[in-house]
Formats: structure tokens, C-alpha cells, sequence
């Protein structure tokens, strides 16, 4: 954002429903997916807000692995839903 360039995400990582929110969170500006990936991508996307999608990134980042991001982001949501 800082140099105001867009940020693109394709493949396997943009067509993951809560990858995808993260992504956003982060800053990715377009996402790109098989034609299939796109209902499901869309419909988890339009459940958060981009404050919602920055604090599930945060998240992601503050963890010391993929897994364990992934986990921080599940719990995240789960803390979400629960208040």
C-alpha cells in the first residue's frame, strides 16, 4: 500500500475460503481462483468486515508456523462466533 501497488493472489491460496480473508486482511488486493473456488471464496469473504479480515491476519502472523496460524485463525473465528 505504501508504494501503491497492487498486491495479486492466485492459485491454491486465493481459492481457500479463510486463506482468502486473511489474504485480504494482509493487504492482497485481488484474489484470482478456479471458477469453482468462487462461490465459496465469496460467500466466506462477504461474512467479515476488512477490520475483521486485519485481526484474523494478525493473527495468522503472531503464530511461529502454517499450522499453527491456521489454528490462531480457527480459534479467532471460533471467539468471533461465541460473542
Amino acid at each position: 500500500h505504501a508504494a501503491s501497488k497492487p498486491v495479486g493472489v492466485c492459485g491454491e491460496a486465493a481459492a481457500d475460503p479463510l486463506l482468502a480473508v486473511v489474504l485480504v486482511g494482509l493487504g492482497a488486493t485481488s484474489l484470482s481462483m478456479t471458477p469453482a473456488a468462487l462461490a465459496g471464496v465469496r460467500a466466506e469473504l462477504l461474512k467479515h468486515t476488512r477490520a475483521d479480515a486485519e485481526k484474523l491476519a494478525a493473527a495468522a502472523l503472531q503464530a511461529p508456523s502454517a499450522a499453527a496460524a491456521k489454528k490462531a485463525v480457527e480459534n479467532a473465528l471460533s471467539a468471533e462466533g461465541a460473542a
